[in-house]
């Protein structure tokens, strides 16, 4: 550089150090050459800081996981196939109930019985009286055959005996009620009546519920219930806090048509497709996700407005992330229709891709970028 006589101020530094002692100017030289340096690294400092400046954060968001239909949760209850509370249909005294709380029983296995005793005495004294009657109606067949006594006589000996036959069925069926069988492959959730004691007929004594399917129950809200309920356009799913990577199929069972009085949701009820291996329980809570099939959310793929940019040749299209890089590169879309703040996408991106969503026109290949989460 110059100053305004036509020198430049490497003369002028020289000329006004002249006077100085050269042990002076020679310091004076490293002190104005470490400076220098100094001033380059500030220089190449700021422009390190200004080129980490360009990451530009921007808010994404996940194709497939929108606002509308193409992925929902929902919390659902597990429930049995039924729960049925058993009991004695005869009164008595428990002899033993030989089940245990949380045991699997098969169809037919003994739940629980009552003391016997009282019944088989019932039971012989109808047996007596029934044989009694049976031998007293042949005796009297013979009379009648030789008129030896009259028809009406014989008839009131026939009712006699049918009238036996009548209490010694009724006997029978009240010993045999005093023992409870599985009604079918059950668990054994809770025993609500102890051994020994005294119970009447109908006092629930064991509660036990059908697990050969579990059922998932979920409350949807009315523009769902129509959509739920035909299973080709939906994939539905299971996830358990214990297993929150291994999602479990459900299958759409029915649903209700009157709305909960409340909350205006109905009640869907699928089917839990894994056998019962006693680690999930009826009662239990579960997280429902109801998304798309995957052919069906690629029809239904949306994406907002703001998200769509066009190339130089005038072509629709779209900024990917790459979370492995954190760079974006623009991606052509095909379009459908346009609602009033999302668009269709029909092709050019898959169910799960990261998209930038606002600001695509700042965007450039390449780019690196940070999500933007919240202020």
């Amino acid at each position: 550089m110059t100053t305004t006589d036509g020198n430049t101020l490497d003369d002028h530094a020289r000329r006004s150090l002249h006077g100085f002692p050269r042990r002076f100017r020679r310091t004076f030289a490293f002190t104005f050459l470490a400076l220098a340096t100094l001033g380059l690294a500030a220089c190449q400092e700021g422009a390190a800081i200004e080129e980490a400046e360009l990451i530009r954060p921007v808010r994404l968001i996940t194709a497939g996981e929108t606002e509308d239909l193409t992925a929902r949760r929902f919390v659902g209850r597990i429930d049995a196939v039924s729960t049925v509370d058993l009991s004695f249909q005869v009164g008595g005294r428990i002899a033993d109930i030989p089940v245990r709380e949380g045991a699997r029983v098969a169809e037919g296995d003994t739940i629980a019985m009552l003391e016997p005793d009282d019944y088989a005495l019932a039971l012989r004294e109808a047996q007596l009286q029934y044989d009694l009657a049976a031998r007293d109606i042949e005796r009297k067949r013979e009379l009648v055959a030789r008129e030896s006594i009259s028809t009406a006589a014989f008839e009131q000996s026939e009712i006699e005996y049918r009238l036996r036959r009548v209490a010694l069925d009724n006997a029978e069926r009240n010993l045999a009620h005093t023992t409870i069988a599985a009604p079918f492959d059950a668990l054994v959730t809770r025993r609500l009546a102890d051994a020994f004691a005294n119970v009447p007929a109908g006092e629930p004594i064991v509660r036990v519920q059908d697990v050969t399917e579990l059922r998932v129950h979920i409350n949807v809200p009315e523009n769902m219930i129509g959509l739920v309920s035909t299973p080709d356009m939906f994939r539905i799913e299971a996830f358990f806090p214990d297993r929150p990577d291994e999602p479990l199929p459900l299958t759409y069972r029915e649903h209700a048509t009157e709305p909960d009085a409340i909350a205006q949701t109905y009640e869907v009820t699928l089917t839990l497709d894994v056998p019962f291996d006693g680690t999930i329980l009826p009662g239990m809570t579960v997280s429902v996700r109801v998304s798309l099939a995957a052919a069906r959310a690629r029809e239904a793929m949306t994406l907002p407005v703001s998200a769509i940019d066009t190339d130089p040749g005038g072509d629709f299209r779209i900024w990917v992330y790459d979370p492995d890089t954190r760079r974006v590169a623009p991606r052509e879309v095909a379009l459908g229709n346009v609602g009033e703040d999302r668009i269709a996408v029909r092709d050019g991106v898959a169910p799960g891709e990261r998209v930038v969503a606002a600001g695509a026109h700042l965007m450039r290949e390449g780019m690196r970028v940070r999500p933007f989460e919240s202020f």
